[in-house]
């Protein structure tokens, strides 16, 4: 899912304003009330959880370990003496860089006089002070991840700056890193994932579309993990807490309350993306399944994000490099054919998306394949195509100054400066002014494509362009979504 710029609680508007027919229930679980969301991406070795108001945390046994308005900071591998009462911290202000490093060099100093062991501690759990006791001991230690319950009282809560409604939790993934966990109203979700999805200015028509396929997309995902219900990123729907929450989202969350997309009963794959670039792919060509329902289709609507000044690129880009900065881009994803010589798109999907392609070097090859172009190219989509030029020569006017940003990437040369002379009105002085400049670029791969995303089920660019044109939201998912019925369920 694509992440999108710009981020209240309204009346629920009834069912019948919708401009949508609801299909009969057909036996579909309710949606809880309350989901978890993880919202430390990857996880994190430095959870730092705060709150606008008072906050307490306690264990998984029940055991009050804080209560205050200070900030917590709770994170493992922490090295520290042996003797507690002379605890080693880490440093969390540059502006106490050198002073901090002084005390731990005196802490290490009195490690080795007087034969103090330093020990790496794996989790813990402290109170973030004033800074005048950087090596205070933590007020929780063990030797595993430990849960421990965040709960706000007059506010809501932080993690790392993010504000957040619900109750937090410190716990482990499913692989055991520590993560962060938000539980959070289902409504109060939806309504976040919707602004974090799409810009919250859209059309109310393309928020309700969002707003249904992101409920649908939790109803198919829910109980895939043991101790959180979905991702908060891209893995699964883009989720900001707070900042993705507006009237317009929520007002979308409301009028939509209960409603999926289904197909034969069930709720769908809601895959979505943010442009398709024209037209839609099927999902055999992107992901591992032939579904009925994500089948290609045509995307005019895609074009309005040409007329935007942030969202233009989604539409129509550019991506350029040199020989010697494709092998360093590949390279840190793993593939190493020497000095990158030429590219080939050995296979292409019946919309013109690159299903596999070779990259052929000064020592050897290598075939990608599917979707992951877009990855080791550092791509928007797959729908491209890729020339290699060579040295040769481009005019570019002063004004144009991405276009100079980029050629200043490439290490491209300016040969020659185009100026006028201007005569000052006022003055009897001539005064040249830049109009350009002409510069040598050296040979490259240049990479042109449209879209932005994997290109599979609803383009949110497609749907913001059908709702200017006048489409309802039941129109846009079953344009994008073929064969399907909107069902209404319980809950949000």
């Amino acid at each position: 899912m694509k992440i999108w710029l710009a981020r209240l609680v309204v009346i629920a508007i009834v069912f019948a304003a919708m401009p949508m027919r609801a299909a009969s229930n057909t036996g579909l679980a309710p949606l809880p009330s309350t989901i978890r969301v993880n919202i430390s991406l990857l996880g994190t070795s430095y959870a730092k959880i705060g709150s606008t108001g008072t906050l307490t945390v306690t264990r998984e046994d029940g055991g009050s370990l804080y209560q205050g308005s200070a900030n917590t900071v709770a994170r493992r591998g922490v090295r520290r003496l042996a003797d507690p009462t002379h605890a080693l911290a880490g440093v969390r202000d540059p502006g106490e860089r050198r002073s901090l490093l002084q005390l731990f060099r005196e802490a290490h100093l009195r490690a080795q006089v007087e034969d103090i062991p330093i020990v790496t501690v794996p989790f813990e759990f402290a109170v973030e002070g004033d800074g005048s006791d950087p090596l205070a001991a933590p007020l929780y230690s063990a030797q595993q991840i430990t849960p421990l319950h965040y709960v706000a009282s007059g506010g809501l809560l932080t993690f790392n700056g993010r504000a957040f409604r619900g109750t937090l939790d410190v716990t482990r993934d499913d692989e055991g890193d520590m993560i962060v966990v938000n539980q959070v109203d289902t409504a109060a979700y939806l309504a976040s994932v919707v602004g974090s999805e799409e810009p919250t200015t859209w059309m109310p028509e393309a928020l309700a579309a969002q707003a249904i396929a992101a409920r649908t997309y939790l109803s198919r995902h829910l109980g895939k993990h043991d101790t959180y219900d979905l991702e908060g990123d891209t893995r699964d729907q883009e989720y900001d807490g707070i900042a993705g929450e507006s009237d317009s989202t929520v007002r979308a969350t409301a009028r939509t309350a209960g409603m999926i997309a289904t197909y034969r009963g069930s709720a769908i794959e809601a895959l979505y993306s943010a442009n398709a670039g024209g037209i839609t792919e099927d999902s055999e060509n992107v992901y591992a399944n032939a579904l009925p329902y994500l089948r290609s289709v045509p995307s005019p609507a895609d074009d309005i994000a040409e007329a935007s000044s942030w969202g233009h690129t989604s539409w129509q880009w550019t991506t350029e490099f040199t020989a010697p900065q494709l092998r360093s881009y590949i390279g840190g994803r793993g593939i190493d054919v020497g000095d990158p010589q030429r590219i080939e798109l050995t296979r292409l999907t019946g919309t013109g998306r690159v299903l596999a392609a070779t990259i052929v070097g000064s020592s050897g090859s290598r075939d990608i394949g599917k979707d992951t172009a877009r990855y080791y190219f550092g791509l928007r989509s797959t729908l491209f195509t890729v020339e290699t030029h060579p040295e040769e020569t481009e005019y570019v006017e002063s004004s144009n100054a991405d276009r100079v940003r980029q050629l200043d990437l490439l290490g491209a040369s300016i040969e020659r400066t185009f100026t006028v002379s201007v005569k000052d009105p006022d003055r009897t002085i001539h005064t040249l002014r830049v109009l350009g400049w002409q510069y040598r670029l050296p040979a490259r791969f240049v990479f042109t494509g449209k879209g932005y995303g994997h290109g599979v089920g609803m383009s949110q660019w497609g749907a913001q362009g059908m709702a200017l044109g006048g489409k309802s939201a039941e129109e846009i998912l079953k344009h994008y979504y073929l064969g399907i019925d909107i069902t209404t369920l319980g809950g949000a």
